[in-house]
């Protein structure tokens, strides 16, 4: 079994209600060197995001009560930019289609083989590696040491970054996505440190 590089303080929340396929796989990414919270519901997962420090939710899509649609959509007024992982054994096109609206950064389907879920988790960990620490200084729930500037400049550098990941570098995408001129953009980069992933 393969097992994940990832810092001790990367946090992955895994919703399912069902309760014998939520042990399963959070007891395999526990073995795997991943910090796992879970939730059977999506009021449960809601209230881990408000206890708790997540890097990575990854939700089951169809569940009683309120969904993994509409739980994505209340978990995204505290964590806009968290990173999100569906999987479905009964997922239509248009389910599809809101999920990636909502910021889905994966798509699995159920049941989950635990190896492809780890690869996943692994692979955005490598992807958002210093966003994410970023997002945790922006997005901490307790974190009174940071200053109100420091987390504002988190917050710009998450965004940029993961806009530049999402367009493969291309600055003249991440400029119209982002409605910023080049210069500003480029002041930016430069004062947060962040590096151009690939040439416009």
């Amino acid at each position: 079994m393969s097992t994940i590089e990832t810092a001790p303080d990367f946090t992955v929340l895994v919703v399912d209600d069902d309760h014998d396929v939520l042990a399963a796989n959070a007891r395999f990414l526990r073995v795997s060197g991943i910090d796992t919270l879970v939730a059977e519901t999506a009021e449960s997962a809601l209230q881990r995001l408000q206890q708790h420090t997540v890097d990575v939710v990854v939700t089951d899509l169809r569940m009683p009560g309120c969904d993994g649609l509409e739980f994505a959509r209340q978990a995204r007024l505290s964590r806009p930019l968290m990173p999100i992982v569906f999987f479905s054994g009964f997922a239509t096109v248009p389910d599809v289609v809101k999920a990636m609206r909502l910021g889905a950064v994966d798509f699995l389907e159920k049941p989950i083989e635990p190896e492809e879920l780890l690869l996943t988790l692994q692979g955005i960990r490598d992807r958002y590696d210093g966003a994410i620490a970023a997002q945790r200084i922006a997005f901490g729930v307790s974190d009174e040491t940071a200053s109100f500037k420091t987390r504002v400049l988190a917050y710009e550098k998450y965004i940029i970054e993961t806009s530049l990941l999402k367009h493969e570098g291309r600055i003249s995408d991440v400029i119209d996505a982002l409605q910023i001129n080049r210069r500003t953009l480029n002041d930016k980069m430069l004062r947060l440190g962040i590096t151009r992933f690939t040439e416009d």
